[in-house]
């Protein structure tokens, strides 16, 4: 049994960081919550955003900054903490009474593996959670007033594949264009491309329809049914209404999507399991076209290739952490009700049908073997994407 003033050293040790990590993560975070805000205020600011909208996205912000400012935060505290004890000569008290360096630090390390513990869980749950509530957000905040996100000297996208608009000069407070040319592809049978020397912008009381007016330009229009004749339009003012350009915001309710930084570890493996299991189908693809072009080649009968397992149905072994996940959200979530597959005879067979091609046998293996390497590389590329996501979770909370 440990004698008491180990437990009560222990307790001490780890009191005495406690306040200089709290300060440390609390000033950290703070630091790069305000370099957040310098850099996203500007896209925000003219939108008539609701404050609600604009503090969500900046609390949506906080657990991505807490994953870098936590090791950096114990990092300060140790350091902090081990100077003042060694300062007040306080360590050298401790090794008087015959306490040990291995022995000071064992709290120590006790206390960074459970803080380790902690932002393992918080990279690995709550980082993605609010990673995803944050992207979607953004993207909402971003069609509210489009206009305000074109880009100079850029091919903007005003109506999705309709309604293009590219301008030398953009001043996004007073809505004012310079060196317009819009390309328009509303009606399919008649394409317009319109250049003005200026042009000012404006919406409707709704806030659904655009209004553009521009100024000492000319109107270039030709017609797919009559494709010989070119109309060549002066004008001194225009005005074009682009109608369906939303200036409301409207919060998503469900986004199925979700990337690398937005998914679990668990998750990441079904993905990387996947993707293991296309890159060994397309090989055995590629081997199967091989074997068949040689048997070809000497003029031998082809081969019926063999029945492809079906890899796709066979369960995934996950890894221990993700079948503890399971195992707890199984007595902690209700039971879902699973439905039965339907198992469908397989389909007969036959020694595959050549199509009559103009291409000689050797440029079509090559191109084929070509899509072959090009699949397994894309296969193996989206494999070690999320693999690095992993080691990286990993890699943050081990520092």
């Amino acid at each position: 049994m440990a004698r008491p003033i180990v437990r009560i050293l222990s307790r001490y040790i780890l009191r005495q960081h406690v306040p200089p990590l709290g300060y440390a993560l609390a000033a950290l975070t703070f630091a790069m919550l305000v370099n957040q805000i310098a850099k996203q205020f500007g896209n925000f600011v003219g939108k008539g955003l609701p404050w609600g909208v604009v503090f969500e996205v900046f609390a949506l912000s906080i657990p991505f900054i807490v994953a870098m400012t936590l090791p950096m935060a114990v990092l300060v505290a140790v350091l902090y903490t081990f100077s003042h004890l060694a300062a007040d000569n306080e360590i050298t008290a401790m090794k008087a009474s015959g306490i040990s360096v291995g022995r000071l630090l064992r709290p120590v390390v006790g206390g960074a593996t459970l803080v380790g513990v902690i932002a393992f869980a918080w990279n690995d749950q709550v980082l993605p959670r609010s990673n995803h509530e944050l992207r979607t957000l953004l993207v909402d905040i971003q069609r509210k007033k489009p206009t305000f996100q074109l880009k100079e000297q850029v091919i903007n996208e005003v109506v999705t594949r309709q309604f293009f608009l590219r301008a030398a000069r953009i001043d996004p407070a007073a809505n004012r264009l310079s060196d317009v040319t819009i390309y328009d592809l509303q009606d399919p049978d008649r394409r317009r491309i319109i250049m003005a020397d200026s042009g000012r912008m404006a919406y409707t009381a709704g806030g659904t329809d655009l209004y553009l007016t521009l100024r000492d330009g000319e109107v270039h229009e030709i017609k797919r049914s009559d494709p010989v004749h070119f109309n060549r339009t002066f004008y001194k003012v225009n005005r074009i209404k682009v109608a369906g350009v939303s200036n409301t915001f409207t919060q998503s309710e469900k986004d199925d999507y979700r990337g690398d930084r937005e998914m679990t570890i668990c998750a990441m493996e079904d993905v990387v399991a996947q993707a293991r299991k296309d890159m060994e189908r397309v090989e055995r693809e590629g081997v199967n076209a091989v074997s068949a072009e040689l048997r070809r080649l000497i003029k031998l009968s082809t081969l019926i290739p063999p029945a492809e397992p079906s890899t796709d149905s066979t369960p995934r072994s996950p890894s221990l952490y993700c079948r503890a996940l399971g195992a707890m959200a199984r007595l902690v979530g209700p039971k879902t009700a699973q439905a039965q597959g339907v198992r469908h005879p397989p389909a007969p067979r036959g020694p595959p049908q050549r199509s009559a091609s103009t291409v000689t046998p050797y440029v079509a293996q090559q191109a084929a073997m070509t899509a072959y390497d090009q699949r397994v590389r894309g296969a193996r590329q989206r494999a070690a994407i999320y693999q690095v996501q992993i080691q990286k979770k990993l890699a943050i909370s081990a520092a």
